[in-house]
């Protein structure tokens, strides 16, 4: 499994979320940002995500992340909106399955995702997303940009075949009402 950093440059044409890889010397970034370490692992599982609210905020959790981590650590710009996520699986059967639904933390909890196997349109992938139990949640009241995150789900299955990715799991992509950004990312190629 690829680090997040190499992950991020491996989906460089994509709507990654700003970051930058950080020392404790330069720690300057627009805040509130969320500083990570970078490994290809879970990292909200090892406590490898820490929210920074400004600059010494950031010193800080740099300093409680450097004790427990080695290698590099990055900040990324804060987004708001919904999680959802997108990825690649290899399947013994169907082959390389486009996966998409509601992500981030609780992504295993609720298990709110639909699968198919590549290649897949728009059209084909805008069915899928229809078929997640809250789906509504996107389109009702507050109107999250479906169109994006759609967009974003073709140009990945058309990247894993092009690539030869094994397996990938951009969790979380946040859809907001302008646009869908990749925060976090894994990648085997």
């Amino acid at each position: 499994m690829l680090d997040l950093i190499e992950s991020f440059k491996l989906l460089k044409k994509l709507p990654v979320a700003e970051y930058k890889i950080v020392s404790e010397k330069d720690l300057e970034f627009e805040y509130p940002a969320f500083m990570k370490i970078s490994t290809g692992e879970h990292k909200t599982e090892l406590g490898g995500v820490k929210k920074c609210i400004n600059k010494e905020d950031a010193l800080q959790n740099y300093k409680e992340m450097r004790k427990k981590f080695k290698g590099k650590i990055v900040l990324q710009r804060a987004a708001e909106g919904k999680e959802m996520i997108i990825g690649i699986k290899e399947d013994a059967v169907f082959g390389k399955l486009l996966l998409v639904g509601f992500g981030g933390t609780d992504a295993e909890i609720l298990r709110d995702i639909s699968f198919r196997a590549l290649p897949v349109d728009k059209q084909e992938i805008e069915k899928m997303i229809k078929e997640l139990k809250m789906y509504p949640v996107l389109v009702t009241r507050k109107k999250y940009a479906v169109d994006k995150f759609i967009d974003l789900a073709e140009q990945v299955s058309e990247i894993a075949e092009k690539l030869k990715i094994v397996e990938m799991d951009l969790n979380p992509v946040i859809l907001t009402e302008t646009q869908a950004v990749i925060v976090d990312a894994r990648v085997s190629v």
